[in-house]
Formats: structure tokens, C-alpha cells, sequence
């Protein structure tokens, strides 16, 4: 997977982020979030945007496999959430 689809924290529903499960991965240091129905974890980054101060973005690995590419799209766009892909 060399793609990445990035959201922004600040557009993830608030039921989502209330529900979520997060932790620190015991091998890379990540800080990784689950969310309910999102077929893949992702890694929370901590942008320093100056001046406008910290945004959270979370990172995705976007695979290959059109399925589970569709899959997840398909969970972004259900609960409205903006995402950017970057290979």
C-alpha cells in the first residue's frame, strides 16, 4: 500500500470520536484510533500549522485492493467525512 487517504479530526461526527478506541501501538510509538464501522485503523498525526496552531489529521494506509478501497470510501462518504488521497 503506498497510497494514504488523510481526514481532518475536526470532521469526524462526534458520535464517532465518543465511540472510538485509541492507543499506542507497543512497536512504532503511533498513536492508532478505531472507529466503529471503519474496516481499518488509522494513525493520528499532529499537524503544527502555523499560525493557525495544531491540527489532527488521522492517516490511513488506502489499499489496492478495490474492494477494501471501495470499502473504506464507502465509510467516509456514508458519515460525510472529506478525505484526501495521497500516493
Amino acid at each position: 500500500m503506498s497510497a494514504h487517504a488523510y481526514i481532518q479530526w475536526a470532521d469526524v461526527p462526534q458520535e464517532l470520536i465518543s465511540s472510538s478506541q485509541q492507543h499506542v501501538d507497543n512497536i512504532t510509538l503511533a498513536k492508532v484510533v478505531a472507529f466503529d464501522g471503519c474496516p481499518f485503523a488509522g494513525e493520528l498525526e499532529t499537524l503544527d500549522t502555523k499560525p493557525r496552531g495544531s491540527v489532527i489529521q488521522v492517516q490511513f494506509a488506502f489499499p489496492r485492493n478495490r474492494d477494501l478501497r471501495n470499502s473504506l470510501i464507502d465509510w467516509f462518504m456514508h458519515h460525510s467525512i472529506p478525505f484526501t488521497v495521497v500516493m
